[in-house]
């Protein structure tokens, strides 16, 4: 069968996606980029925010009308964290969904398929956060998704690879411990294998995944295995060129993960450590187990321990009760930080979390908006400052192929053999450049002639 698939949402999701691809093929369908054409059409969905539940609820409406039309109507599955959430009422509200699957439970996707085209629907969710952490943590098939992947599957040169699911953090706005379940580590031994068939198919930087990365802690016998161990064990892999992780919590994050940044020379020196709000009294309601006063030494201690690091963070603004000081306490958190960027949201309530359940979303929508744009402007300026630093440095970057712009550029490239690329330094910076596209996956060594709020622009070298 030829299967489309589209993915929303976070890192987890997209290498969710990879790795069902890799099943899929084996299982001997073909994947297609045209929807129209193909005979199963799968969602992969994200619950975080609002905006993402409701793009793929756009998306099944369309679904819907295509079925009522259609003599031969695709297979329509929804997969991942909507389906954790909702369960059997996503198929109530949507009859056109013929497969529900939780995040769990994508290693049994091609059967699901399979029953489908029989004319069966499968509505299949994880455990309950209760039972879950029995259910899955000595079930040897708990990560048989991530076990069996095809390493020739996924992005030139680059690959992601799950140490841990789940968390444990219960911040009052986040549904992810609801959908995602509760924190457990994989074992250390099968990362480092999932990482070593990687490299020997080619990829050459690797990025650990968990929900709260740095929270990793594997546990057999008396043998306990830190976050800073596991990143020890995957930096000796023959190979290895590029070593990152994402995404962290500020309250796990010891000196000994920062010392293996410093010390271990694959290891790149990135933080993407969310800070939410520069606002005591916000952190609290949030849930989040640290004060700005922690936070800023977190800040404090990476720039001593790890030379040249470089910094990402995430806010919220508009959570219930945020005042005009709180906003305030966030943008100088920003500044203060000089983050190379920030993600930044409006707040919005997610059924089933503390906050949605507690709390009154009172702070006007026209307020947040405000405050959105006004942090994003905060963070323009610290970017722009961080980026500008640059300027005049020779950086290598892994090359990821033609940037989005390649074919639109107003002239061509002086050399006619080039277009513009994109690449990423090893501390995460976005640079562009003109080269050949033979260049992709590649590492190449380019001298930064300008800089934007989130852009190195350079020559090559």
């Amino acid at each position: 069968m030829k299967i489309y698939l589209e993915t929303m949402g976070c890192q987890m999701n997209r290498l969710d996606s990879e790795l069902v691809t890799g099943r899929l093929l084996a299982a001997g369908h073909e994947i297609t980029d045209d929807r129209k054409s193909a005979d199963v059409v799968l969602y992969n969905t994200c619950s975080v925010r609002a905006h993402a539940e409701n793009k793929v609820y756009s998306r099944l409406g369309e679904e819907a009308r295509r079925k009522g039309n259609l003599k031969h109507p695709p297979i329509v599955g929804v997969l991942g964290c909507m389906v954790q959430r909702q369960g059997p009422a996503l198929r109530k509200r949507y009859p056109c969904v013929d497969i529900a699957c939780g995040p769990r439970q994508l290693s049994d996707l091609p059967e699901m398929i399979l029953n489908a085209a029989a004319g069966k629907t499968t509505v299949a969710r994880d455990p309950d956060r209760k039972t879950a952490r029995d259910a899955f943590e000595n079930d040897p098939n708990f990560d048989v998704l991530d076990q069996g992947r095809d390493p020739c599957i996924g992005p030139n040169a680059r690959a992601y690879v799950r140490v841990m699911r789940g968390c444990d953090k219960f911040c009052t706005y986040c549904i992810v411990p609801f959908v995602r379940g509760p924190e457990i580590s994989r074992k250390p031994s099968a990362i480092v294998e999932e990482v070593r068939r990687l490299v020997a198919a080619g990829r050459c930087e690797i990025t650990l995944l968990g929900q709260t990365v740095n929270s990793y802690c594997h546990r057999a016998g008396e043998q306990t295995v830190s976050f800073s161990d596991l990143l020890g064990r995957v930096s000796d892999i023959e190979g290895l060129r590029r070593l990152r992780f994402v995404t962290s919590h500020p309250i796990d994050f010891g000196n000994d993960i920062l010392e293996a940044m410093r010390d271990l020379p694959n290891i790149c020196p990135y933080v993407h450590c969310p800070a939410q709000s520069g606002s005591d009294r916000i952190l609290k309601a949030m849930g989040r187990n640290y004060t700005r006063e922690q936070y800023d030494d977190l800040i404090d201690r990476a720039r001593a321990i790890v030379p040249d690091v470089v910094l990402a963070g995430d806010f919220i603004v508009g959570f219930p009760g945020e005042s005009e000081q709180d906003h305030a306490a966030s943008a100088d958190l920003i500044r203060r930080s000089g983050y190379k960027n920030s993600f930044i949201f409006k707040y919005s309530p997610r059924p089933g979390t503390a906050g949605a359940r507690h709390l009154v979303d009172d702070i006007p929508a026209a307020v947040k908006k405000y405050r959105n744009n006004e942090l994003l402007a905060v963070q323009a300026e610290a970017g722009l400052a961080h980026h500008r630093k640059l300027i005049g440095r020779t950086m290598e970057v892994l090359v990821e192929g033609p940037s989005r712009r390649a074919g639109k550029q107003p002239k061509a490239p002086a050399n006619p053999g080039h277009l513009q690329l994109v690449g990423r330094t090893r501390g995460d910076h976005i640079a562009v450049f003109d080269g050949p596209r033979d260049l992709a996956g590649q590492y190449a060594n380019i001298h930064i002639t300008g800089a934007s709020a989130l852009t190195l622009f350079g020559q090559l070298r």
